[in-house]
C-alpha cells in the first residue's frame, strides 16, 4: 500500500485502468491521490502567431478546461469517489511534467498505463510511460 499515488490520465483505456488500480495500492485510511492531466499549450489561431509558436492568449484556460475534462472522464469511468483525490492539470511535455510533479509532490509511486507501443517503436521514438520507468526516482507502476 502507498500513502501518495500520482496517475497521469490521457483519456486512455490503459490510463483508466492505471486509474483503477491506483484506488487499490492506495492506503484506505491516509492515502493521497494525484490525478495529472499533461496537455499541449495551443498556439495562436493566426497565420503568423502560429507559425512563430506563439500560443493563443487564452492558452491556460484552455489547458485547464481540457486537462480537467479529462481528469472527469478518467474518474467517472474508474468509479473515483474519494475525498482524498486532488486533481492537477500542467502544460507541457508528458513524461517531463509527470517526472518533476512526482519530484515537487514528493509521491511514493507513479502509476500509468502504455499504450502498448512495439518495442521497435518505441526504440525508435520512446514511450513517456519508458521515459517515466527510466528516470523517477520513486516506484512506477504500468499497467498494460
Amino acid at each position: 500500500m502507498y500513502k501518495s499515488i500520482l496517475v497521469p490520465v490521457d483519456g486512455s483505456a490503459q490510463s483508466h485502468k492505471a486509474l483503477a488500480l491506483a484506488t487499490n495500492l492506495l492506503e484506505p485510511e491516509q492515502g493521497m491521490l494525484y490525478i495529472l492531466s499533461v496537455q499541449e499549450a495551443p498556439l495562436a489561431k493566426d497565420a503568423l502567431g502560429r507559425s512563430a509558436g506563439v500560443l493563443a492568449t487564452n492558452a491556460e484556460e484552455l489547458v485547464q478546461e481540457a486537462g480537467h475534462a479529462l481528469i472527469e472522464q478518467a474518474c467517472q469511468a474508474s468509479k473515483v469517489e474519494n475525498e482524498r483525490v486532488k486533481h492537477i492539470v500542467r502544460a507541457g511535455q508528458p513524461a517531463t511534467s509527470i517526472i518533476a510533479e512526482a519530484k515537487q509532490l514528493g509521491v511514493d509511486a507513479i502509476v500509468m498505463g502504455s499504450r502498448g507501443n512495439s518495442n521497435i517503436k518505441s526504440l525508435v521514438i520512446g514511450s513517456v510511460s519508458h521515459r517515466v520507468l527510466h528516470v523517477a526516482t520513486c516506484a512506477v507502476v504500468i499497467v498494460r
